[in-house]
């Protein structure tokens, strides 16, 4: 009998992860679990191709994440790392992904044929390919437009359009669009009789009182729908963070709940007008014998002509801007089959919602046009949910961008974007739960004094060396005081940012939030920054790193 050997097996060696890379791992799987979450939530049909590779232009590698959405593919890389050969590598491959569109649409239709037979079938000139990068924290500006195939989300602004799905579901497509600088026509297939414009009649007050020079207040009826395709938000937290003037507070997922149930219970909406800024090509005509639209008027004679008008508003993404009223528009919002859902879908198409329009003439800046939707906001909101203090603040800042406050808030965004305060400050609701450094203390108590457009007063603004600083004081309305504004926000930015290097430097472990550092507690930083003013008196001027850094030390 021949004997058998046995194969030992060989025991694995079990991993021991240190702490550092479980914290790693933990952030990883929050973050493909967050991506997965916001894109179903909009309604995106997610294609698994992590640990597919495929080469395309002779480059070899994989794909994290892809979404479909009818025409619309999104190729998705994500990042908990900082390594920043990671973004020029895939960079590389997007760029091949680009080049070869028609062989990555076959490929991805291979892999996802159940998926894609979810959605009509396209051309390849079609589709819209979107490639994505996600990352926890914030891609620097000169990379952002070295590599600049990529679309980038980084933590805040995933939290951000989290939020928005998790509230309005699918109808946060259309946000997601803007984002994209998609077009909702674009999406799904070309219908040459799509409707180009909105029109309803308007009802005008005989006499409008308030209202500033050049500002025509409307009112008439909409769809919720064409508000839902049309509409944006004055969000003050938003994933465009270049509009400095935007003010309202993120919408309440409890709110839009409450407001369905409303609607579907009662099958109808509210009473009360949705009060909205109207896009500058609106346009008004007389109304003919029918009814229909007939001679084109000013609307500086609708009052006159009261009910005898009617509006016309282009009929395209991002064109009407909520003021006030964003819950029960996008209370009506398209989200999965149900019961609900289908008593919505109808009353969706129904002409019930009730619309007050600010109509501008077209010399009003942008920016006024904010200062005094953000006051109409205030005045509408006061009797409600108690506006914080950093709203207030930010306001504040947007009625007078030329106000210590408005200075502060300026360069407290800049602060953020830079080190030593690299993401340290909480400057938005999103960023509740996470740890962070509170401003509003700041900018009362310590900012607003050292950046104030003061010449007589011992500050920044005194020792700036801008030949044409004075026009912030003595023509503010000058079409240069903008610019030259901007360049101040920048040199106080840097200016501040060399005294606190020298204060991280003097104490490199304590400049970690975690809760405990004393260096980065509010009244600590508030307490820097009056030492740093009273510098500024005492030397007659900033200094260089350098010389803080002695100061600190001795």
């Amino acid at each position: 009998m021949t004997s058998k050997k046995v194969r030992k097996r060989k025991k694995k060696i079990k991993v021991v992860l240190s702490s550092e890379q479980k914290e790693q791992k933990k952030r990883e799987k929050k973050l493909h679990e967050d991506i997965l979450n916001l894109f179903r939530r909009m309604g995106f049909e997610y294609i698994k191709t992590d640990g597919r590779h495929v080469t395309f232009g002779g480059q070899k590698s994989d794909i994290d994440r892809v979404f479909l959405y009818e025409n619309v593919i999104l190729v998705c890389e994500e990042t908990t790392g900082k390594d920043s050969d990671h973004l020029r590598k895939k960079y590389d491959f997007i760029e091949r992904i680009v080049e070869q569109k028609d062989s990555f649409i076959t490929w991805i239709k291979d892999i996802g044929k159940e998926k894609f037979g979810r959605f009509t079938e396209y051309s390849n000139a079609r589709y819209r390919i979107f490639c994505l990068y996600f990352t926890e924290d914030t891609i620097e500006e000169e990379k952002r437009l070295l590599y600049n195939k990529f679309k980038y989300i980084d933590g805040r602004n995933l939290r951000y359009f989290l939020k928005i799905a998790d509230s309005i579901r699918y109808s946060a497509r259309n946000e997601f669009y803007k984002f994209l600088d998609l077009d909702f026509r674009d999406v799904g297939e070309a219908i040459a009789s799509q409707q180009e414009n909105i029109y309803s009649a308007v009802i005008s007050p005989k006499d409008v009182s308030g209202m500033p020079q050049g500002v025509y207040l409307v009112s008439f009826v909409m769809t919720a729908k064409e508000l839902l395709d049309c509409a944006y938000v004055f969000r003050k937290e938003n994933w465009d963070q270049e509009t400095g003037y935007y003010y309202q507070r993120l919408i309440e997922k409890k709110k839009i709940n409450s407001i369905r149930e409303f609607l579907t219970r009662e099958r109808r909406t509210f009473i009360d007008s949705i009060i909205v800024s109207l896009p500058n090509d609106a346009k008004f005509f007389s109304a003919n014998q029918t009814r229909g639209k007939g001679d084109p008027i000013d609307p500086k004679s609708i009052s006159e002509v009261t009910s005898n008008a009617i509006i016309e508003i282009p009929y395209k993404t991002n064109s009407i801007g909520i003021i006030d009223g964003q819950h029960r528009v996008f209370g009506h919002h398209e989200g999965p089959d149900n019961k609900e859902e289908e008593i919505i879908a109808k009353l969706r198409n129904k002409r019930h919602l009730f619309v007050t329009g600010l109509y501008y003439q077209n010399d009003f800046k942008e920016s006024d046009k904010r200062k005094f939707e953000s006051q109409l906001f205030l005045e509408i909101n006061s009797k409600q949910k108690r506006v914080d203090a950093q709203l207030l603040q930010h306001i504040e800042s947007l009625q007078d961008p030329l106000s210590p406050i408005g200075i502060a808030m300026s360069v407290i965004q800049k602060l953020n974007g830079r080190t030593p305060f690299l993401n340290l400050f909480m400057l938005s609701e999103i960023d509740e739960k996470k740890n962070g450094i509170k401003t509003p203390s700041i900018v009362k108590f310590g900012l607003q004094q050292l950046v104030e457009i003061n010449d007589d007063k011992e500050g920044l603004f005194k020792y700036w060396p801008c030949k044409d600083k004075m026009l912030l004081i003595t023509d503010k309305e000058s079409t240069q005081a903008e610019d030259i504004r901007k360049e101040y926000v920048s040199f106080c930015t840097e200016m501040i940012g060399k005294f606190f290097h020298a204060v991280k430097s003097s104490k490199e472990e304590a400049w970690t939030f975690d809760g405990k550092s004393k260096l980065l507690r509010v009244t600590a930083i508030v307490a820097f920054i009056q030492s740093f003013e009273k510098s500024i008196e005492v030397y007659k001027g900033v200094k260089d790193i350098p010389f803080y850094q002695k100061n600190f030390r001795s």
